[in-house]
């Protein structure tokens, strides 16, 4: 009877935690308890000068999936001087770095997109460090140009797809906006791509056609099952034109497709 009561205050336990991270992280906003403090600060109503050395995984409590796919790096040491609002953790750029989780949806009258910083988001915010060249581009390496078409309405691109096309595709001027499933058309039909389609019913109407889900090699990355610019290029890969991998014969194409 004692081990079942002990067995059951254990689950108990596990789904209070589960059901508070999942609040925390599908509620409108980040609001906290003090109790909550100690996920990221190391003292109940803590503030900026006592946040956990180890604050991008204490972000990942609540977002889980963005640990294998960020829209910048963490944990490193700038390399350039930082406005004082850019906020560092012992000297290393983090996920509070850029976002702010304590305000409000709206900042001085303005919305306020993803708790960030500043009420900009998209390449303008991306400037408050960054440069430019003269063709425009940001240096966090080489860009290229092309045009998304919108196929499917039914279905959405994922949120680090949008950003890439918010500065890729001039008809598209805020990572707010949603898109339907298309194609991008890199510099020609030649190159063109799908965008939002689901891998899974890919391979599962063309089996040999394509790998399957289960076995692509890990830096091709997918988003709920969709493929998206992150599947195939990685912006810190290092990598000509910021693919995921070396596409030394065609290797990146026939990670997916097969001959």
């Amino acid at each position: 009877m004692r081990k079942m009561i002990r067995s059951f205050s254990l689950c108990a336990m596990v789904a209070g935690v589960l059901i508070s991270a999942w609040v925390l992280s599908s509620q409108n906003g980040h609001k906290f308890t003090p109790k909550d403090c100690i996920i990221c600060h190391t003292k109940e109503n803590g503030g900026r000068n006592n946040l956990c050395s180890d604050v991008t995984e204490a972000c990942a409590t609540c977002h889980p999936t963005k640990r294998n796919y960020q829209a910048h790096p963490t944990d490193i040491v700038p390399k350039t001087h930082l406005p004082g609002d850019i906020l560092l953790v012992e000297g290393l750029f983090t996920c509070v770095s850029c976002h702010d989780v304590h305000q409000g949806k709206r900042k001085a009258g303005r919305e306020a997109a993803y708790f960030l910083r500043r009420n900009v988001s998209g390449k303008p915010f991306c400037l408050i460090c960054h440069d430019v060249d003269d063709k425009g581009h940001l240096f966090m390496g080489t860009t290229h140009s092309g045009a998304f078409k919108v196929n499917d309405n039914r279905g959405r691109i994922d949120a680090t797809t949008l950003l890439c096309i918010e500065c890729h595709d001039d008809r598209i001027d805020s990572m707010d906006k949603q898109l339907g499933a298309g194609s991008w058309n890199h510099f020609s039909s030649r190159l063109e791509h799908p965008i939002g389609s689901d891998y899974r019913q890919k391979y599962n109407k063309q089996p040999k056609a394509f790998t399957p889900p289960e076995l692509l090699d890990p830096k091709i990355q997918l988003f709920d099952g969709k493929i998206g610019c992150g599947t195939c290029h990685d912006r810190f890969s290092g990598q000509r034109y910021m693919l995921a991998m070396n596409n030394q014969g065609s290797r990146l194409c026939f990670s997916c497709h097969l001959k």
